[in-house]
């Protein structure tokens, strides 16, 4: 008798710890809710368009479209460019808009293939944002201007 109630108590032991060992595991293999909310929320930020800088819009206060403007970068560089009304959500406010700006991806040559000047288009871009915008004249070729870049 003494030995069956000794192997019992031994399964339940054995049970018990076996059912506690998987709880733990079960607990440690979710993730945290604080560390979801930080990845869904850097995923928003990342995925939101940015738009010119506060500086860019500073630098054509009180200035007209047209007239030359300059600010200084947080890495310590003058960007002079012309203050220019952009469309979209800062339409009615002066930005300025670098001399010095970046080469469009091919893609947004691709999507105005067959297009005239003024004709709507859009492109994928490398993270995978779907860019609409007009198709401009740049330097003798048609490329797509997405809408927050738009003259």
């Amino acid at each position: 008798m003494k030995n069956t109630m000794k192997k019992n108590t031994i399964t339940q032991l054995t049970l018990l710890s076996s059912a506690a060992l998987l709880l733990v595991l079960i607990v440690i293999s979710q993730p945290s809710n604080a560390y979801d909310r930080e990845q869904s929320n850097n995923s928003k930020q990342s995925s939101e368009r940015r738009g010119p800088p506060p500086a860019a819009f500073t630098a054509c206060e009180g200035k007209n479209e047209g007239n030359i403007a300059q600010f200084e970068t947080p890495r310590g560089e003058i960007l002079t460019g012309t203050c220019e009304e952009p469309r979209g959500k800062n339409a009615g406010k002066l930005v300025l808009r670098p001399d010095k700006r970046r080469t469009p991806p091919a893609e947004a040559f691709t999507a105005c293939e067959g297009k005239n000047t003024g004709d709507t288009s859009q492109f994928e871009n490398q993270r995978g944002d779907t860019l609409k915008g007009t198709c401009e004249e740049s330097k003798g070729k048609l490329v797509l201007r997405p809408e927050r870049f738009t003259r």
